[in-house]
């Protein structure tokens, strides 16, 4: 009876730091990003509260201008309160972690540089594990999932024959990866798109805010108000930066279908260990590009 082949190394079979990084990122990120939304809502709430006036009969007090101070006050703290997380530098940190970490991950399973399938076991695994300490130093990561640094299925990769490693590469590495930017590219530009138009509906009913105050249709001041929503859509797409990393994305998409149309089949070891590294190092670039306009400490890519 015939033993049923090993599934193929895929980016699920990634060490579980990689999985550590990724969900401490995807937290940090939305952590960040929510309380950046509520603080946006609060500077609007502000903005319409003061373009109103309550003074009720006796009073002295604008008690609307007094509501807006305090939205003023809660936006102050919740900014102070975003500086002492550092949850957006934890997700840029532990992102750079992760993707490092991938790499490395997939130069070691299909011999790539630094670790050329000439490279006695014991001396790849002991560089892998060196690297990987280099890029975990310093990261506030709390969960430490179960597992090996280096498992059964990186093992078994790079055990394999050079021709079955060379298509493993090509399909679940430069072939997931294309489709994965080529997919978040559309994404990312279709986002930018709604957030662009809704900044310019909000700017067209301030055209017409603006004739109304102009007859006195209105006593309030809707162009405040108005204004303040715009600069918030706007802050929140920037915030986001959609066309950035639309246009980044699509670029790596193509940098990464004209290495897999170049992919050999019958490389030799040493051509195959530098076209790996070649690859990699063309996937990492958007990332570099994406965390250098960023605070925190970019990992390693090799």
């Amino acid at each position: 009876m015939s033993t049923p082949p090993h599934e193929a190394f895929t980016w699920r079979h990634l060490p579980p730091f990689f999985q550590d990084a990724d969900a401490e990122s995807i937290r940090s990120k939305r952590r960040y990003l929510g309380q950046l939304r509520f603080n946006l809502l609060i500077l609007f709430l502000a903005a319409t509260v003061g373009a109103a006036t309550f003074r009720p009969s006796g009073s002295t007090v604008d008690w609307a201008g007094f509501a807006a101070a305090l939205a003023f006050v809660a936006s102050l703290l919740l900014r102070l309160y975003i500086v002492e997380q550092r949850d957006e530098r934890r997700w840029y940190e532990s992102r750079a972690a992760a993707e490092s970490c991938k790499t490395l991950a997939w130069r070691y399973a299909v011999c790539g540089d630094p670790f050329p399938e000439t490279m006695p076991a014991d001396e790849a695994r002991q560089l892998f594990v060196a690297r990987l300490r280099e890029i975990s130093l310093g990261l506030e990561i709390v969960d430490v999932s179960a597992g090996l640094d280096i498992n059964e299925a990186m093992e078994r990769c790079r055990s394999g024959s050079r021709s079955e490693r060379i298509r493993t590469y090509r399909d679940q590495r430069l072939a997931e990866q294309v489709a994965w930017y080529a997919r978040m590219a559309k994404l990312r530009d279709r986002q930018s798109r709604v957030w662009r138009r809704l900044a310019l509906l909000g700017e067209m009913v301030g055209i017409v805010a603006g004739v109304l105050k102009a007859y006195r249709v209105f006593s309030i001041d809707l162009l405040g108000v108005i204004s303040a929503g715009v600069a918030g859509l706007t802050a929140w797409a920037q915030a986001q930066r959609l066309e950035t990393e639309a246009s980044a994305y699509s670029l790596t998409a193509r940098e990464i279908r004209h290495i897999l149309s170049v992919t050999d089949i019958g490389a030799d070891a040493e051509a195959w260990g530098t076209f790996v590294d070649q690859a990699e190092a063309a996937i990492s670039r958007e990332h570099t590009m994406w965390a250098s306009g960023r605070t925190g400490r970019v990992g390693s890519s090799d």
